[in-house]
Order: structure tokens, then C-alpha cells, then sequence
């Protein structure tokens, strides 16, 4: 159980989390590599929805306004838009992209307060009376659990040092 001046703590944390740049503060501090990033719009341009052709044509825009040099695969890809190869693709459904970066967001808020106060990221048990990080973020975000746990999924394995969901038995 948490003292009320942690939950004070761990809901500063988790506003400030939501409110702030979280991804661009991780790539910034290396907790995501260029390098996978780079290879995650690769393998998205292979096949894009509207939302990974825009990241693709924003990324060689900016890298050819700052002079960079493309890869291969993104210059190929810059070079078939240009020459009309290449369209936007229409968009077909609802934008599963929609919450992307609240979710994002909401699974690091989630990883800060479940490592800060060594409480479990959630629990499978829904009896059980153990406090978890996702209670937190879900009281403090104003969220569903739900939402908050499927955050969690979404995001499980891509979020560096994000463990498996921890199970109780209480």
C-alpha cells in the first residue's frame, strides 16, 4: 500500500507523463533507437496505411531540407512519390492510429510508476485488492482500467524495460 503522500507523487508523475512529450523525450534520451525506429517506417512503407505513407513522406522531407542523406529504401520510396509511383493510400475504416500517442503515453506512465513504487503493472485477477500502477494511471488519467490495460498491451513489448503483466494471487 502506498503512503498518500506516494499517490500524491505517483499522480504528479503520471500528469506530468501525459501532459508532456514522452516520445520525443525517449528518442531523445535513446530509449528508442534510431536504428529501430528507422527499421520500424521501413518495414511499414512496405505496405502503408494513409498514416505510414505520411510518416514516410514527413521523415525524407525533413531529412532532404536538413541535407541528409536518405537510405536507400526511403530515397526509393521519396523518389516513387515524387514520380507519382506512388499514392497516398485512401483510408479504409476507422484510423487505428486514433489514440496512438495517449496510449503510448499512458503505457510509460504505467512503466514509471510500476518501477518508482515496485507495484505491479497490473493484475489478471480482478478480485484482487493489490494496488497496482494501472489503478494509479487510471484514477489519475480519468481513463477506464480498460483503456489503461489495453495501453499496456498495445505497447508491452516495444517500451524498453516493459515486463510481461505481473499476476497476483490475492
Amino acid at each position: 500500500m502506498l503512503s498518500l503522500e506516494d499517490e500524491a507523487i505517483a499522480a504528479k508523475m503520471v500528469r506530468e507523463i501525459l501532459t508532456g512529450d514522452i516520445l520525443r523525450n525517449d528518442v531523445a534520451e535513446g530509449s528508442l533507437s534510431e536504428e529501430r525506429l528507422a527499421n520500424a517506417l521501413k518495414k511499414a512503407l512496405e505496405n502503408p496505411d494513409t498514416n505510414d505513407f505520411d510518416a514516410g513522406v514527413v521523415t525524407a522531407a525533413a531529412m532532404l531540407r536538413d541535407g541528409a542523406h536518405l537510405p536507400d529504401w526511403l530515397a526509393v520510396f521519396a523518389a516513387d512519390v515524387l514520380q507519382g509511383k506512388r499514392t497516398r493510400p485512401t483510408k479504409r475504416g476507422p484510423d487505428p492510429y486514433a489514440n496512438w500517442m495517449r496510449d503510448y503515453a499512458v503505457a510509460r506512465a504505467v512503466l514509471a510508476v510500476s518501477s518508482r513504487f515496485d507495484l505491479p503493472q497490473y493484475t489478471n485477477n480482478e478480485l484482487s485488492n493489490k494496488l497496482t500502477a494501472a489503478q494509479i494511471v487510471s484514477e489519475t488519467a480519468h481513463l477506464s482500467l480498460d483503456v489503461v490495460h489495453k495501453a499496456i498491451q498495445k505497447f508491452g513489448g516495444q517500451i524498453s524495460g516493459v515486463t510481461s503483466p505481473q499476476v497476483t494471487k490475492d
